[in-house]
């Protein structure tokens, strides 16, 4: 399965005077398995083009090859189906629903070909807690609940928009090795975008924004453990 391929993406917004380029002309690859933080200060355009990737905002103009299909092309409909089956998405502020368990939680984002929500958090170390509300639950507990709500339909790319934003050091230092964990085992394309240029040292690679523009794009040989990231 091919990665993804982002040519000349851009995205504006407003008209005349008010035009804002939040992406202006973007161009990248990542390839099937990557670990990849989008490292870039607030404003710079990375939560935008998570959700151009994510299938959640349209482009302007441009390119985004996702496993092999341009998805700045796909109908309103393709787009939902794309959604289901093939992303998996991370929060930095959860976005759980307060009056499910953690296990109906999980299960709602259930589609054909899923693994058992029990499954899924067993993955993230919280299938004892299957039962709890969000508010029994730690923020630590309640973000690893959304990994497992983002990974039941085993989707191949996982988009975390700051996923360690809200969460301690200790904490944050897990989420990252559980995301890790997910690359390794599953094979899981991971993207993280972030302000947080700690996270940077875990990835494979590093895509620098800055003001809708690439700055730069590093790899790294030797990505550090999670436990070894000083926050």
């Amino acid at each position: 399965m091919e990665g993804i391929v982002v040519r000349d993406l851009k995205k504006t917004y407003g008209s005349g005077e008010r035009l804002v380029k939040a992406l202006d002309g973007v161009s990248f690859e990542i390839a099937q398995g990557e670990f990849t933080v989008i490292l870039g200060p607030s404003g710079s355009g990375k939560s935008t083009l998570l959700n151009l990737l994510g299938g959640m905002d349209r482009a302007t103009d441009g390119t985004a090859e996702v496993f092999g299909k341009d998805v700045t092309k796909y109908t309103s409909r393709q787009l939902v189906d794309y959604r289901r089956r093939d992303i998996g998405f991370v929060f930095q502020f959860y976005n759980l629903m307060p009056n499910l368990t953690a296990r109906e939680n999980v299960a709602i984002a259930r589609c054909e070909g899923s693994m058992d929500e029990l499954a899924a958090l067993k993955e993230v170390g919280l299938s004892e807690r299957a039962n709890n509300f969000p508010s029994q639950l730690s923020g630590g507990e309640q973000q690893r609940v959304s990994i497992a709500r983002a990974i039941v339909k085993k989707p191949p790319l996982l988009l975390c928009d700051e996923p360690t934003g809200a969460l301690d050091s200790k904490t944050g230092r897990r989420i990252l090795a559980l995301l890790k964990n997910l690359q390794n085992e599953i094979g899981t394309t991971v993207v993280i975008v972030t302000h947080n240029a700690k996270l940077a040292q875990v990835a494979d690679k590093v895509i620098l924004l800055s003001d809708g523009k690439i700055a730069d794009i590093q790899t790294n040989p030797t990505p550090a453990e999670a436990g070894d990231i000083e926050w």
